[in-house]
């Protein structure tokens, strides 16, 4: 039985399929981490964030918060348009930089600027994220966020000095 087990579970992760990973350096904390994705077909994975093109949707969650976009034009023009419960925003992408303008509710008290210049990289992970740039301007906000966080918390828990 373990061996059937071990055997789907095989299955199941070779059949995923990853094109490989990437990783953005965020200007909100130059002194963190890079975050990293796992970039698959229509799907973009890190430690926080799981989105997945869903037809012309994205959906997905970083942590807690659900994503949900929906493409909403014609999809006759490089500009994409997203909407949804998730916000709005759009995004242009072009051989080596893919242009985002919009925003993105966290919650009802919380909306966040998606508005950045997201620099492209070379690979078969880079060529999925251009074919599905919604993917990408999402999972490069959620890095920013990510990393804003992280610096809010480290210097409000910095100890008091006394010289």
């Amino acid at each position: 039985m373990r061996a059937l087990i071990l055997l789907l579970a095989a299955a199941c992760a070779s059949g995923a399929g990853s094109y490989g990973s990437i990783s953005f350096k965020s200007p909100a904390n130059y002194a963190a981490r890079p975050a990293t994705f796992s970039v698959g077909k229509g799907r973009i994975t890190g430690s926080d964030l799981d989105l997945w093109q869903d037809g012309n949707c994205v959906r997905g969650a970083w942590g807690r918060v659900p994503v949900d976009f929906c493409r909403d034009d014609k999809g006759d023009q490089p500009m994409q348009h997203w909407a949804g419960s998730s916000g709005e925003f759009t995004v242009t992408p072009a051989a080596d930089v893919a242009v985002v303008s919009g925003y993105w509710n966290l919650d009802t008290g919380r909306t966040v600027s998606m508005s950045q210049d997201v620099r492209l990289g070379q690979g078969s992970q880079w060529d999925e994220l251009r074919r599905n740039p919604a993917l990408l301007a999402i999972a490069a906000t959620a890095a920013d966020l990510h990393q804003a966080i992280a610096r809010i918390s480290a210097d409000t828990i910095r100890p008091f000095s006394n010289s």
